[in-house]
């Protein structure tokens, strides 16, 4: 590519680089339900996004008592949406709220992406026509102000300082009395508002000058993930697109999160430039978008989540080789174009083609490393199973992308033990919320498990029945009713499986989401395991 465009000052070239941003949609514009003036034989509902550790009960319990102390009459319903169920909508308790209840105070969560749902949920409710007010944390300010902007619902809310147990008792009534005001103070016009509202374009061209100020001015703007990019200009954006036959304004993601941006070809390929990728590059990240997109709820959560979440895309297929792919020594590290570039292009696409912004709804507390690049190809050559894509359900020779969510901690090395299987089960029992497993291993390793007369399918059985607690320790968890609500949803589990004695070794994982993939180099028999879910396997081919 020819990064140069002209050479305004003496020596150095200057760039017009493109705007790498997703465009916000038309923002249909939703008001606020007229308030209530008199709770007297009135239905108010006081929800609670968790069923436990909100903090928010001392808080809900004196807006209670002032809720009766206006209205003596009022009737206050407590709901807890429960840990499993709270970034999903509830038509259920919509439809109660909706014909039984007047008004309703709904509390987030010492949470990001519990905080925003709470602001998605509430806006549900108000579209139906009953007022409502949000309880937050106030070290969350930032993300309601982003999401009642992407809502275009002004939803009022309250604020309240974190930890809710240093509140004073005089605190804690001003909360509480702030509740009720926001439920019975009349609606202004600006809260009345209807139509569609249209936001800006971001320009075409984003910025001119030289390379330094180029990657000083996207830094700044947060475009960047904080290492050096190369300058998407008009020239380098065409080279890119010649990587792919889908035309540059066909929308491959109509509303990417976290914050439901349009995303098109071009837009891919200008952050793909931005990256590092080469034309070669193209179908793999517009796969990448692919699978990304097709986790859209789950996605929103983990992406807002301060969890520090982080994405794994495992390469398989002739492309591997095409690009020159490192499925062997260090594949998970540095040191190869393909791998890195791809990993990071995915990044950006969070940033710019997402919304996604540190602080505001990236809000990861202690960050993760393999959001910078994790991207692999499997070591197909060197597999003694079948691979990855041909157990997702692709055929031998067809180049797909898959997509695991999760990784925020990862277990290992193991290789130089002959129980380095069952040190891995015994690892991964121990993590916090073990929603799915990927391990990776050496083929050295592939290898002795092959000798020993395992299947692929047997070494996961084998760390599934080996991933246990003891059942009573497991129902202690405050994710005990999320990950058996999904398992008993998905026929993992049944309702028997339930009622096992305290005693009993239950097997912490769902059986559909231990995953192996052989990667690696030959010098000894290591594995990893990541703490990954969920994966989405799409076609790359689909994007030549």
């Amino acid at each position: 590519m020819d990064y140069a465009l002209s050479h305004d000052r003496v020596g150095e070239p200057s760039y017009a680089v493109l705007d790498p941003r997703g465009e916000l949609p038309e923002i249909d514009l939703v008001p606020l339900a007229n308030r209530v003036s008199d709770f007297n034989d009135k239905a108010v509902y006081l929800i609670s996004s968790w069923e436990q550790g909100d903090g928010f009960e001392g808080v809900l319990k004196k807006t209670e008592e002032a809720l009766k102390r206006r209205s003596p009459r009022v009737n206050a319903v407590r709901k807890s949406r429960g840990t499993g169920s709270y970034a999903l909508d509830d038509p259920k308790l919509w439809k109660e709220i909706e014909s039984d209840g007047d008004a309703f105070i709904y509390a987030a969560a010492p949470s990001s992406s519990t905080t925003h749902y709470a602001f998605a949920w509430s806006s549900g409710l108000e579209k139906m026509g009953v007022p409502g007010v949000v309880l937050f944390y106030d070290t969350l300010q930032d993300v309601a102000k982003g999401s009642r902007e992407r809502l275009a619902t002004p939803l009022r809310y309250v604020a309240v300082p974190f930890p809710t147990e240093k509140m004073t008792d005089a605190q804690v009534a001003d909360v509480a009395d702030r509740l009720v005001a926001a439920l019975t103070r009349p609606i202004t016009s600006e809260e009345a508002k209807t139509g569609m509202h249209t936001p800006l374009k971001p320009p075409r061209i984003a910025f001119k000058g030289d390379l330094s100020q180029v990657r000083d001015y996207f830094y700044k703007q947060g475009w960047a993930d904080g290492l050096p990019i190369m300058p998407p200009t008009e020239d380098n954006v065409a080279q890119m697109l010649k990587g792919t036959s889908h035309g540059r304004d066909e929308v491959v993601v109509p509303a990417m999160v976290p914050e439901k941006l349009r995303v098109t070809v071009e837009k891919v390929a200008i952050n793909a430039v931005m990256a590092g990728c080469k034309p070669a590059h193209m179908p793999v990240v517009l796969a990448a978008l692919e699978a990304y997109a097709r986790t859209e709820g789950p996605m929103d959560t983990m992406i807002r989540s301060t969890g520090s979440f982080s994405l794994l895309q495992v390469v398989n297929g002739p492309i591997r080789r095409e690009l020159d792919m490192n499925s062997g020594t260090s594949a998970v590290g540095p040191g190869n174009e393909a791998n890195a570039a791809i990993g990071r292009a995915l990044r950006l696409f969070v940033t710019n083609l997402g919304g996604g912004r540190f602080g505001l709804n990236l809000m990861g507390v202690i960050g993760n490393v393999s959001n910078f690049s994790f991207c692999i190809p499997e070591n197909e050559e060197r597999t003694p199973w079948v691979t990855l894509s041909v157990q997702r359900g692709f055929k031998a020779g067809e180049s797909t992308l898959t997509l695991f969510t999760g990784g925020w901690s990862h277990t290992g090395n193991y290789g130089y033990t002959p129980m380095a299987l069952l040190d891995a089960a015994k690892d991964i029992a121990a993590l916090e919320f073990p929603d799915g497993i990927v391990i990776l291993m050496a083929p050295p390793r592939a290898d002795l498990l092959k000798k020993e007369g395992m299947s692929k399918k047997a070494v996961e059985d084998y760390i599934w029945q080996n991933a246990t607690a003891p059942f009573g320790e497991f129902k202690k968890s405050m994710f005990y009713n999320m990950l058996t609500g999904f398992r008993l949803a998905e026929k993992d589990l049944k309702q028997e499986d339930l009622n096992k004695p305290d005693d009993y070794p239950f097997p912490v994982y769902p059986r559909n989401q231990i995953f192996l993939v052989v990667v690696g180099g030959e010098s000894v028999p290591m594995m990893q395991a990541w703490h990954m879910s969920h994966p989405q396997t799409v076609s790359i081919d689909k994007w030549r």
